[in-house]
């Protein structure tokens, strides 16, 4: 501990403080400033001193005179446990402190914060009451020792009297919720300083406040605005766990730590009124400290202290511009105004004695100058009796006016006391009012219980005249379960006979459907006049493509928009040849092959649906401007045909393409592919087929597409499953890297080999994911194998691309795609949840032909022609396209 001394004019002000000099040092400095003057001493009983420098103290106090001059102040820190509420003991893991203010409208928010988010849990209201400044009352320059002992305890009772009204009121608003809850506070001029103090003191574990004022509040507010919230997050001790809430709303929270034991806090000893003050006293603490360092006796001990005293007097004392003055307790007042009388009585017995010593000692030749003297000193008792007699009046007529502020304060706090009672009342009236209303429900409950057992009685009586009925009941159930056991022997018997018939209808219904799907399939048969109409007698705009196996048209057939296929001239097949091939063909429906509408017999020619978004072959090489293929849509094509293949595949006789290549994979407006031209091959005599293979495979031919023609069809010129295999293969590097060259093969295989496959990759694709592109490019190495047996099965293949489809359907955009025009039905125009093929060939829903069908109608209701059955087939290809779709969406 330290001691600091303050002089102002000819009083010495002592500031006990925490560290610094030990206690004999203390004792030793107040034993060598033998002042004469005025000494206060300034303590505060939350520092930790010892009660031996206490009793110094109070033995400093009882020396000193009583009586201070005119722009002297007392100043004492607030005393710890003495400005706390009586000790609590509470329940800390299952209580949480609230910090609240003077303003209850704004603070009710924050306690339905908490009684939301900590139902259940106990409540205490946690606040800090800041003292008003009495002083500033009347005038500033009034010191603190000049108010009355009454008014000062007056005033303070009024305040303490506000508190309690605020902390009531907060806690009406939690007993209206259903909560009771416990309050503790603390006197203290800085808010959040004793919020860390009450957090040290009671060991409190949660704790919820503030963050900041309405007016910052934002829903992007994620800091602690307010000043107060930041001291406390930043001094409280860590075992605490501190909510920071603004405007109903969690802002911050701060995560307590159980270390053991907290520092403890100190309150506040000194609170300065101006900056001339603080230099004072630093001035001050220097020049005592230098004269302890010397080993003087008592007397230099003073006149330097004289010194010091009129050096002091070049300074002036500053009236207080500061309200921050911490008052004494009521208890000071007076034992001030009793030290200074004592102090002045003492004074002038003193005196007397002392001069009366001196007259004797120096005897005649001095007696002359001590009377002057002693006429001297008691005209200064004079004045200074004077001059504590004006301040007497002046106190009195100050506390007259105090009184006053006090009266009128009281009598506004009597009003809001009154408001509040009668709210009190309001409310417990209307609780009456509750509580008579579930009386009248409670009476109106016992009556209709009442009524129930009346009726309960009824009831009995009823059940036991029923108990006769029952008996009498049981003997005619008897003889009907007798009755029952020979009619369910009747029953087997018919039931036997129906399981007969039924097996029957079923033989008789699959052979019906046997017999229907053996017959012919009646598809629409155009003549060459309406062929030449429809493509303006074979205008070359009007040309699509040409190839090997004939040139292909746009037209418009009855409306209708095709596409037109005309075989070469060179076939020579036979018109039944050609009609079988047809027949065949027009039984194959999937969703990836091009529908064929009808055939012109007279010319050889292939009626096809219009696909209208072009080839493949169009859109990777980005042929008249269009945009790359996304590496998903690519993926997603190639899962396509493979899928189709292997339905071509499987088909009984089995379809082998023969003429695979992206020019025949035809993309719609939803990029969903459908193969073209399968089934070409056997419409044409293998003869002539053969015999233009030479022309076709020549590198000079302008046509030549010998890179998707699988090398055995060349050497036997026999085409197996293995082909179309080996024409996929190429296809799927080409959707991998976008490159049309004949060396695909060789550059890709250089490639992986080197290891740096990844550059090949087509980057307009996107980003491929670069291990599943480079398990395809060897998958489709393996199906580019020269021997036919060591290519992978297309179900091996379909395998590998699957994955990659699903994972390319996740990391893909979500785009709503158009519905295709084959999901959607002629008639109800609506996509089809059961769509079925009737015998015009087209895909209706099911209910929709049904009723067309029930209606009397025999014909198709596209073409108008009549139909050779009325039995519409399931189409299970159609349906399980359509339900991929809607998983897609």
């Amino acid at each position: 501990m330290f001691i600091s001394i303050k002089l102002f004019k000819k009083n010495a002000v002592v500031f006990l403080h925490q560290g610094g000099l030990a206690l004999n040092g203390v004792k030793r400095l107040l034993e060598r400033l033998k002042l004469r003057e005025k000494i206060m001493v300034i303590r505060d009983s939350n520092v930790g001193i010892g009660w031996g420098v206490n009793r110094v103290l109070d033995a400093v106090l009882r020396r000193v005179l009583g009586c201070y001059g005119e722009g002297d102040r007392i100043i004492q820190g607030m005393e710890g446990v003495d400005g706390l509420e009586a000790e609590r003991v509470f329940d800390l893991e299952e209580t949480i402190f609230v910090a609240v203010g003077k303003n209850v409208e704004k603070s009710k928010r924050l306690l339905f914060w908490v009684l939301q988010s900590f139902a259940g849990k106990k409540i205490c209201l946690l606040y800090v009451h800041r003292p008003a400044n009495v002083v500033s009352f009347t005038h500033r320059k009034l010191a603190v020792n000049k108010l009355k002992e009454d008014a000062v305890k007056a005033f303070q009772e009024l305040e303490t009297k506000k508190m309690h009204d605020v902390l009531d009121q907060y806690r009406l608003v939690l007993a209206q919720e259903g909560v009771e809850a416990d309050k503790i506070w603390i006197k203290m001029d800085d808010i959040a300083k004793g919020i860390v103090e009450l957090i040290a003191h009671y060991n409190i574990r949660w704790l919820v406040m503030g963050a900041a004022a309405d007016k910052y509040y934002s829903k992007k507010l994620g800091e602690i605005k307010s000043k107060k919230a930041i001291i406390v997050c930043q001094q409280a001790p860590t075992s605490c766990h501190i909510w920071f809430v603004c405007r109903g709303s969690l802002i911050y929270t701060r995560e307590g730590r159980d270390y053991g034991s907290e520092t403890e806090i100190s309150l506040p000893l000194l609170l300065l009124s101006s900056d001339s003050d603080t230099e004072q006293l630093r001035l001050l603490r220097s020049e005592s400290l230098t004269q302890l360092d010397r080993s003087l006796d008592a007397e230099e001990v003073a006149g330097d202290l004289e010194g010091i005293l009129r050096r002091f007097d070049y300074y002036p004392v500053h009236s207080c511009q500061s309200t921050n003055i911490i008052l004494s307790t009521s208890k000071l007042i007076p034992l001030l105004a009793d030290e200074e009388e004592k102090t002045k009585t003492q004074t002038t017995e003193e005196t007397c004695s002392r001069l009366e010593q001196a007259i004797v000692d120096t005897k005649d030749s001095k007696q002359k100058a001590l009377v002057e003297a002693v006429k001297r000193w008691k005209e200064e008792d004079n004045v200074m009796e004077a001059k504590c007699k004006a301040k007497i009046l002046f106190l009195f007529f100050f506390s007259s006016f105090t009184i006053d502020l006090l009266a009128k304060a009281l009598e506004n706090l009597c009003i809001k006391e009154i408001s509040l009672r009668k709210e009190m009342e309001e409310a417990l009236n209307r609780r009456k009012q509750e509580v008579e209303k579930k009386r009248n429900q409670r009476d109106e409950f016992l009556k209709e219980l009442q009524m129930v057992q009346e009726h309960k009685f009824a009831l009995e009586s009823q059940i036991s005249g029923s108990q006769n009925t029952v008996d009498e009941l049981e003997q005619k159930i008897i003889s009907a379960v007798q009755l029952l056991i020979s009619f369910k022997e009747r029953r087997d018997a018919a039931m036997m006979e129906y399981e007969n018939a039924r097996q029957e209808v079923r033989r008789l219904k699959r052979s019906a459907i046997a017999a229907a799907a053996g017959s012919k399939s009646e598809i629409l048969e155009f003549s060459f006049m309406e062929i030449n109409e429809a493509t303006h007698n074979f205008d070359p705009s009007w040309k699509i493509s040409e190839g090997k196996y004939g040139s292909v048209y746009k037209g418009l057939l009855r409306h209708l928009l095709v596409a037109i296929k005309m075989l070469p001239s060179y076939s020579s097949q036979s018109l039944l040849d050609f009609q079988n091939g047809v027949e065949i063909f027009s039984r194959v429906r999937h969703p990836n092959l091009v529908m064929l509408v009808g055939t012109c017999p007279e010319s050889r020619s292939l009626v096809y649906e219009y696909v209208r978004n072009g080839s493949l072959e169009d859109n990777l090489f980005c042929k008249d401007k269009m945009p790359p293929l996304p590496w998903q849509t690519r993926i997603r094509i190639a899962v396509q045909i493979c899928s189709s293949l292997i339905f071509l595949h499987s088909n009984k006789p089995c379809i082998i393409h023969g003429n695979l290549k992206p020019s025949k994979v035809l993309l719609d407006a939803n990029f969903v592919s459908k193969l073209t031209d399968f089934g070409v091959f056997y419409l044409i005599p293998q003869s002539e087929s053969g015999s233009n293979l030479t022309g076709i495979c020549n590198k000079s031919n302008p046509n030549f597409t010998s890179l998707y023609i699988d090398p055995e069809y060349l050497e036997t010129g026999m085409l197996t499953r293995e082909s179309d295999v080996y024409s996929l293969g190429i296809i799927l590097l080409q959707l991998l890297t976008g490159r049309a060259g004949l060396d695909i093969l060789k550059e890709v295989r250089c490639a992986i080999e080197k290891d740096n496959f990844k550059a090949l990759l087509d980057c307009s694709g996107g980003n491929w994911p670069f291990e599943e592109a480079e398990q395809i490019a060897n998958l489709a190495l393996r199906c580019c194998e020269k021997n036919r047996l060591d290519r992978p099965d297309l179900v091996l293949i379909l395998r590998v691309l699957e994955p990659m489809k699903t994972s390319g359907i996740d990391s893909g955009p979500k785009e709503p795609s158009r519905i295709p025009s084959h999901f959607v039905c002629p008639i109800l125009q609506e996509v089809m949840d059961d769509p079925q093929i009737a015998a015009d060939g087209f895909t209706y829903e099911a209910e929709a032909i049904r009723g067309w069908l029930k209606s009397g109608h025999n014909t198709s209701p596209m073409t108008n022609l009549k139909l050779e059955h009325c039995n519409p087939l399931p189409n299970h290809a159609l349906h399980q396209a359509i339900l991929e779709w809607r998983q897609h969406l």
